[in-house]
């Protein structure tokens, strides 16, 4: 239930503050800001950003009747209906998306010979480079170092990219730094479409490398998350070869 209901959210535009705000919200019915914000465990002036946002968003009502302003969380079955709309959206979006490739792909001036490159920032940054590594529906190989990724994602975070790798059936393969919790990741290998081989003792970085496709994206995951996309067949080749010979050795 507790998976749907973050897809939910997310899909319709929540972060983890969010989708915490209104988990909080709905188990308690119509709640003050303060009761919301210790069972949500967001400080008061987070919480009050996060309550407008809500609100803006449609998920969260305001009821100004009371003494004091009270929230309630919007019924499960508006989420629903939320969903059902965006989806039909997003079919006429593509269906109109298809027609127009011939012109776009004519506009589009990349070639196999000069890189494309974007950058992201911020945890929406990181959200769009792994939609966009989930998007290709390829085996992923994965360079990383599990204990600088949790110190910046929770475990909700981190679960539900592996969540939706595994609703697409998109496996892995990973070079994880030999800590605590690479080998933790290598554990559980078995229930989640991945491969794990923990790398030599004294090898260590801080950021992420996917390479997917035609393409590398790199997270620096340090105390800002920074990411860059590379998109070009001989460079990812490249990569590729890379991680295989050191497969290959562990």
């Amino acid at each position: 239930m507790d998976h749907a209901l973050i897809l939910s959210l997310r899909h319709l535009g929540c972060n983890d503050k969010h989708v915490r705000f209104y988990r909080a919200n709905l188990q308690l019915g119509a709640a003050t800001l303060m009761e919301i914000a210790k069972k949500a465990r967001l400080q008061r002036s987070t919480a009050y950003v996060i309550a407008t946002e809500m609100v803006a968003l449609g998920l969260v009502q305001e009821d100004h009747k009371t003494y004091k302003k009270l929230f309630t969380a919007a019924e499960p079955d508006y989420l629903l209906q939320r969903l059902q709309a965006k989806h039909r959206s997003l079919g006429r979006s593509t269906l109109a998306l298809k027609e127009a490739l011939p012109e776009l792909r004519a506009a589009h001036q990349t070639t196999t010979t000069r890189p494309r490159v974007r950058t992201f920032e911020g945890r929406a940054g990181l959200t769009a480079v792994w939609q966009d590594i989930l998007a290709e529906q390829q085996e992923i190989l994965l360079w990383t170092n599990q204990h600088t990724e949790s110190l910046v994602f929770g475990a909700d975070t981190h679960d539900l990219f592996i969540n939706e790798r595994i609703d697409k059936n998109i496996p892995i393969r990973v070079l994880a730094v030999a800590n605590a919790e690479g080998r933790q990741l290598r554990r559980n290998d078995a229930t989640t479409l991945r491969q794990t081989k923990l790398l030599p003792q004294g090898v260590t970085f801080t950021s992420e490398t996917y390479i997917y496709g035609d393409k590398i994206a790199v997270l620096d995951i340090g105390k800002t998350i920074f990411g860059v996309i590379t998109e070009n067949q001989q460079i990812a080749a490249t990569q590729r070869t890379i991680f295989e010979l050191n497969w290959q050795q562990r």
